[in-house]
């Protein structure tokens, strides 16, 4: 019996191939994750599918009903690893196949066509900051095959309609994230474990450091907050994935330059985000280009101030009285508006309460899976519409 012959429960449609380069850690391969899960757990059936290996997220599927599937493509150009690919489709029988990645779209496009056995969706979850200009042939070669795509806000779409040239079918979905609470526990062990005395202010930072990240902007305002030798104690931390890369080194660099060790903390990858949460007072997205990043929706779920530059769709999401916004690059109002939270805390409390109910009204987990199921069901209904004819 073929292994993917299981039928969804309760569901006209749904049998959903979702396409990622892997599962590492990062925004849009948690989306990846919360979907799937999301997705089965309405009786669906799921198969995601990695290019290169599982990744280290794959451990959070181990508990449900989706499959995962590593093709272990390291190679531009993998033939064998297409035709792996088309098999699956050929032996799932998707009704849908999303694509996460742009790695991974050529891939889907080709498989796809060999065996055209449904829609193919791309979702676009950043604004493509650097490097996808020398294989825009590329991509705009593989969206022939595209039904529909998918952004997580009016800017991600617009900057991918112009990247791809594409004129068809776009379908704005923002993000969404599990509901959370701080854990006064998870803070005391945290801060009690690095000797943070209760009156630090802790400004948490996330994201894997790339240049887009900016966080050189926030190494900047830090030293600018230290400077003025008036604020009361803090810290920043930075969680994300430090790798050996020049950009990296620059950041490190400019860390012991400034005179920041005692300041801020680079902490590397991390799996404990939501006691980093509870354990910080407020949140900092320096970013110079982002789609609607996960990180702060889960800062505003927690309840923290924010603090965010106006990139892509992150304006919409930080309305007056939940946060502050900054022009990207500009270090100097990144610290102003650090030292309004930091010296004002009635204010911010004020903020990451009023964050915590606008997060669990419209950036719910299970607001966006229903979007996005109420969107393949749509565009798949009309895929069989165009087969059998009227």
């Amino acid at each position: 019996m073929n292994q993917f012959n299981h039928q969804p429960r309760n569901t006209a449609v749904r049998r959903i191939a979702m396409v990622i380069t892997e599962l590492r850690l990062g925004g849009a391969e948690r989306i990846v994750v919360h979907l799937a899960r999301s997705f089965a757990g309405q009786g669906a059936a799921v198969q995601v599918v990695c290019l290169q290996e599982k990744g280290c997220l794959a451990r959070e599927l181990e508990d449900t009903s989706v499959g995962v599937t590593a093709l272990h493509s390291h190679r531009g150009y993998d033939v064998p690893a297409l035709c792996r690919l088309a098999a699956l489709f050929r032996d799932f029988r998707p009704s849908v196949v999303n694509v996460h990645d742009y790695a991974s779209f050529p891939y889907a496009a080709l498989a796809q066509g060999i065996f055209p056995c449904c829609p193919l969706v791309f979702s676009a979850h950043g604004l493509l900051y650097e490097g996808f200009e020398r294989l825009r042939l590329r991509y705009r070669l593989s969206r022939r095959r595209l039904a529909a795509l998918t952004a997580v806000s009016d800017q991600v779409a617009q900057r991918h309609r112009q990247h791809l040239d594409w004129k068809g079918l776009v379908e704005i979905i923002p993000n969404g994230v599990p509901e959370h609470t701080p854990c006064p526990q998870a803070r005391n062990r945290i801060r009690s474990e690095w000797n943070i005395s209760a009156g630090t202010f802790v400004f948490l930072a996330a994201g894997n450091a790339r240049p887009e990240k900016a966080f050189e902007d926030l190494l900047e305002a830090a030293a600018r907050l230290a400077g003025s030798g008036t604020n009361p104690p803090f810290e920043v931390w930075i969680a994300g994935y430090l790798s050996e890369t020049a950009y990296c080194r620059e950041l490190l660099a400019l860390q012991d330059r400034l005179q920041l060790k005692n300041r801020v903390r680079f902490l590397g990858a991390r799996d404990d985000m939501v006691s980093l949460y509870s354990a910080a007072d407020g949140f900092v997205l320096s970013s110079r280009s982002e789609g609607l990043p996960l990180v702060l929706l889960e800062a505003m779920m927690a309840g923290l101030p924010l603090i965010a530059t106006r990139v892509g769709g992150v304006p919409a999401v930080v309305k007056e009285g939940v946060g502050l916004l900054v022009d990207p690059a500009a270090p100097q109002q990144l610290a102003e508006a650090m030292q309004t939270v930091l010296t004002n805390r009635p204010l911010g409390t004020a903020m990451g309460e009023k964050a915590a109910q606008y997060s669990r009204a419209n950036y719910s987990l299970e607001r966006m899976a229903a979007n996005y199921l109420r969107f393949f069901d749509s565009i798949t209904g009309q895929n069989q519409r165009n087969r059998t004819g009227p």
